[in-house]
């Protein structure tokens, strides 16, 4: 070539070439056609040709498609070194470069990029040092990341698309290293460049990595909102399946597993399909954490163990560290209890907050020092929980902080100062709570107050050691049932979430009568997991935290009535009696025992409901009357002289007692029986009873396909006026119109309970089924709800008594009682309880004493009046 030539201007076809290079990335459909037709009519080995294989190459990477753009590039270099063309060359084998750092291939990248560089051009410098800066924070060397992409943007102000780059490269590291507002200003200025640009895509997923800097700072209904809000913006999460495993990872965190396994499934396909083998490791440490939370620890361990192999053959020791966390955290939990496993515990742990991990690094210790006061290892344990412990002071987010106080609670536990454990556990569930405060979803909330459960138990088990019966039941009820003492007071409807709902009810429908039900039936599950999911982004805040109440509060409010507030405490139960002032503290054997004679006696009482053969009937009430005495023996012996004076009473249960039909235990016959989740819910419902406006309307609502129930609610309504709504009328819009502001509201339809998903338990209506997420939709939530449906009043039960299910959304909602049954009802009895019901309630009678009255003069033990009780 000679100089002549070399300094000559391109002619209109290179500089058109050149515009369109320079705008691949921002319209990748179009840049692609105009590379073909270049290459259709360019010259074998021209400079044209090179440029249209750099436009091709660009435009693949941008479309996701790695292996095509790799392809171009390879041909286009192969062409430029045919021709003598160094300088193009060298920008082809950037990008090069660029595109391995696509697929994970961090080695491939140096090197290319090393060859590039003595022979780029000034103006493309700057771009190799973002690169080489963008290299450094794939393989963990954050600091040094941090440093090159600062030192590259100061010579990229004239080059948009490569500042946009570093600067969301240096947002990155900023986020492995915790500079979390940093993170968030560095990648909100890549988005609005991007967006500037017309480049959506790369805007979108600028705020996709907002998410991930909302999701490490611990604002999981933030972070799930700009997952959402990004695939809106446009991303691609076909062209770019590692979204897709940010999402699941924060889908798994709000305690969606199956939902979260199924998107980073899906990942792995899209990794593998567009070439990006190398980002496969990071699906497969995002499914062993899944699997960790899944309580399987042993696919857990498998699963990250092979991310680690292959974290270390790309050469990125910052993953590896996390792996290696991830791996010893399963080992430990499936029972790995040796000086050597909980010294590699100790070493991963410290690799881990090396690069940035922090709250890996937290949790393993938090594990490790568990595990080594278990195995009487007391010095280990200490240095392991007081490297935990230090979070506690640090500007962390809550979730770290509150495992910080764990740890310290945990110490001052082993060093037996129960005043610093009782300290530590306060500032604990303070941080829990914090946490919790915005999260207007209540799955989410019941998700994210499980640590709290574990600081609670740490501080029982220290008042029971002192055995004052009033520090217990504080303790006891400062994490029960939580999620409902910080009631939602989110928007009146999302119409997103309302959207999905109904699309759902219609495929409920549809499948009743479906051709192909397997089919149908997989579209149901579809629908369910997005009703589930956009449950997840509802915005919205909660209302103050009640404190725990005194004795003095709780006894002026229980009258002559009796309180009883189980719990568990390594496998043996406890109850805190209160009875005329005074509180007791009582022992009250095996859990185990308790739960399987609860469990024997539903069993019992649900094969009488569905009838036996006459010959088989005094087997089954003998069994149920075993059952109810043993439990009563067990259960009530601190209350039953009270009990025997006909006295009601309170009762807050724990675990499987929950659902416990407490109305077929021979004291509990005839009397009052309230079951509440928590005291504070009990006294919450007690100020809504009173607050509630005399005036308040009835509602009357009767749902297809169940005998008797418009006879029911029909003579319901004959006596005590308000809406009716049955048949074709009792539609879900028409029946949350009357359920809102109600005083009484009476649905007589089958109701299903899902254990799997508590809060697509629902009630059968002509429209399809009401589902306790519509619920959500109520301003004023009816005072007392009477659900006249087999098993509804059953909740899910998580860590430390969290309920879900229809009844504790209502309870959510503002619902001062509800009654309900624990224990399939035949509906001809059910009738005549729900009659004598309503008439003792019309008489005056608290919801309490009416349910007593009623179940006693029919023979019914099934229904439970759960929350408040009272008049």
């Amino acid at each position: 070539m000679s100089a002549a030539t070399a300094v000559a201007p391109p002619d209109a076809a290179i500089e058109a070439a050149l515009r369109w290079r320079d705008e691949a990335t921002v319209a990748p459909q179009d840049a692609m056609r105009q590379a073909e037709r270049l290459l259709s009519g360019a010259a074998p080995d021209g400079e044209l040709r090179v440029l249209a294989r750099h436009i091709a190459a660009l435009a693949a990477v941008e479309l996701g498609r790695v292996d095509e753009a790799r392809r171009h590039v390879r041909l286009g270099l192969s062409t430029a070194q045919r021709g003598g063309l160094s300088k193009r060359a060298a920008q082809l084998q950037l990008t090069l470069a660029w595109i391995e750092l696509e697929r994970g291939a961090t080695g491939a990248s140096w090197a290319n990029l090393a060859a590039a560089e003595p022979h780029l051009p000034a103006e493309d410098r700057p771009r190799a040092t973002c690169l080489r800066g963008l290299l450094h924070c794939q393989r963990g060397h954050h600091r040094d990341a941090r440093l090159r992409l600062t030192s590259a943007l100061v010579h990229l102000d004239g080059d948009r698309r490569w500042k946009a780059n570093a600067l969301l490269g240096r947002g990155l590291a900023n986020l492995y290293t915790n500079r979390l507002e940093e993170a968030e200003q560095d990648l909100a200025d890549a988005e609005r460049i991007f967006i500037a640009d017309g480049r959506g895509a790369r805007a979108a997923g600028c705020r996709h990595n907002r998410g991930c800097v909302a999701f490490r700072a611990g604002d999981l209904p933030r972070a799930l909102r700009l997952f959402e809000q990004a695939v809106a913006a446009g991303l691609d999460v076909t062209a770019n399946p590692e979204a897709l495993v940010d999402r699941g990872e924060a889908l798994a965190a709000a305690g969606l597993t199956r939902h979260a396994r199924a998107v980073m499934e899906q990942a792995s396909q899209r990794l593998a399909a567009t070439g990006r083998q190398g980002r496969l490791a990071e699906t497969r440490l995002a499914l062993a954490e899944c699997a960790l939370r899944d309580g399987d620890p042993a696919a857990a361990a498998e699963a990250a163990s092979a991310a680690r192999r292959l974290f270390r053959g790309q050469k990125r020791p910052a993953w590896a560290a996390l792996a290696s966390a991830i791996v010893w955290q399963a080992k430990l939990r499936s029972g790995q209890n040796t000086r050597y496993a909980l010294s590699a515990a100790r070493r991963a742990a410290n690799a881990c907050e090396d690069f940035g991990w922090r709250a890996a690094a937290a949790e393993l210790r938090l594990t490790a020092g568990r595990t080594a006061q278990l195995a009487g290892l007391t010095s280990v344990a200490r240095k392991l929980l007081g490297r935990c412990a230090d979070l506690r002071e640090l500007a962390v987010p809550p979730q770290l902080r509150s495992l910080g106080w764990l740890a310290e609670a945990l110490l001052a536990e082993q060093e037996g100062n129960t005043a610093r454990l009782l300290r530590a556990c306060r500032a604990g569930l303070k941080a829990v709570d914090g946490q919790a405060a915005g999260m207007a979803a209540f799955e989410m909330r019941v998700h994210a107050l499980g640590l709290g459960d574990e600081l609670g138990a740490v501080a029982v088990r220290a008042a029971l050691r002192i055995g004052d019966p009033q520090l217990v039941l504080r303790w006891t009820e400062r994490s029960r049932a939580s999620a409902l003492h910080r009631r939602a007071l989110r928007p009146p409807s999302d119409p997103q979430l309302n959207a999905a709902l109904v699309r759902l009810r219609g495929a409920v429908l549809d499948a009743q009568r479906a051709a192909d039900p397997k089919r149908a039936m997989n579209t149901v599950a579809e629908l369910e997991e997005q009703v589930r999911h956009q449950a997840m982004l509802v915005e919205g805040r909660t209302d103050r935290l009640r404190a725990p109440a005194e004795i003095g509060e709780i006894s002026a409010e229980l009258g002559d009535a009796v309180l009883l507030s189980l719990f568990s405490e390594n496998g043996r139960l406890f109850a805190v009696s209160i009875v005329d002032g005074e509180a007791a503290l009582h022992v009250l054997g095996p859990e185990a025992s308790a739960e399987s004679q609860a469990v024997r006696l539903r069993h019992l009482l649900a094969r009488q409901a569905c009838g036996v053969d006459s010959r088989a009937a005094p087997m089954f009430e003998h069994g149920v009357e075993l059952a109810a005495a043993e439990l009563q023996a067990q259960l009530l012996a601190p209350v039953l002289p009270a009990l025997k004076r006909g006295r009601e009473l309170v009762v807050v249960p724990t675990g499987r007692l929950h659902l416990l039909p407490w109305a077929a235990l021979p004291a509990c016959r005839g009397n009052p029986v309230t079951v509440s989740p928590s005291i504070r819910c009990w006294l919450g419902g007690a100020e809504r009873a009173r607050a509630a406006n005399p005036a308040g309307g009835k509602a009357w609502i009767a749902g297809p396909r169940l005998d008797h129930a418009e006879r029911e609610v029909r003579t319901l309504h004959h006596r005590g006026g308000g809406w009716l709504l049955t048949g074709s009328a009792a539609r879900t819009d028409r029946v949350l119109s009357a359920l809102d502001g109600a005083r009484v509201a009476h649905l007589a339809a089958h109701g299903h309970f899902r254990d799997d998903q508590p809060l697509l338990s629902c009630l059968d209506l002509d429209d399809g089924p009401l589902y306790a997420h519509d619920l959500d939709g109520l301003r004023r939530s009816p005072t007392t709800v009477v659900l006249s449906a087999c098993d509804v009043g059953k909740s899910a039960i998580s860590r430390g008594d969290q309920l879900s299910g229809l009844t504790a959304t209502l309870l959510d909602r503002g619902t001062a009682t509800v009654i309900a049954s624990v224990v399939p009802v035949p509906d001809e009895r059910t009738v005549e309880v729900m009659l004598t019901l309503h008439d003792r309630l019309d008489a005056g009678l608290p919801p309490a004493a009416a349910l007593a009255e009623a179940q006693a003069g029919h023979g019914e033990s099934g229904f439970i009046c759960i929350g408040y009780g009272g008049g």
